[in-house]
């Protein structure tokens, strides 16, 4: 399959959602489409870099992008960061509201907030590699 089939998938989540297991589903499936498409497109961009950690792949491709020279690369780690941490809330802290980038959101709230960081970035990805990730596309990882 291709990674924004998962993206596409929030984005139906958000919108219809009737339920607040939905919406935090929806939050999840936005990062992780994302997470998995920068993947692909970095490892389309630097072919020749070392295969990621297997255990600790999301914060080692945080950290990988981060420290590429480009400012596209840095924005696209601190948004997927930001991802990251809405989807670790959503999916870990139960509660009727949580903490993200120093707010205190409200479920729905954080929905919305995901929407915008992940429109954001998948704006500033295609801007960093053009072109959705191929069918099958496999992030390389290696086992540690």
């Amino acid at each position: 399959m291709r990674p924004l089939e998962f993206y596409r998938l929030g984005l139906r989540l958000a919108e219809f959602a009737s339920s607040e297991a939905e919406r935090r589903t929806a939050v999840s499936r936005l990062y992780y489409g994302l997470h998995h498409e920068i993947c692909c497109r970095y490892f389309r961009e630097y072919p020749e870099d070392a295969p990621l950690p297997r255990n600790g792949r999301h914060i080692a491709l945080v950290h990988r992008l981060g420290g590429k020279p480009g400012t596209g690369e840095r924005d696209i780690a601190l948004k997927l960061n930001s991802m990251r941490q809405m989807r670790n809330a959503a999916d870990y802290e139960l509660k009727r509201t949580v903490q993200i980038d120093q707010r205190t959101l409200n479920i729905d709230q954080l929905v919305v907030f995901a929407l915008i960081v992940a429109n954001d970035l998948l704006a500033t990805l295609e801007d960093f590699s053009p072109g959705e990730a191929a069918d099958g596309c496999d992030c390389p990882t290696a086992r540690v």
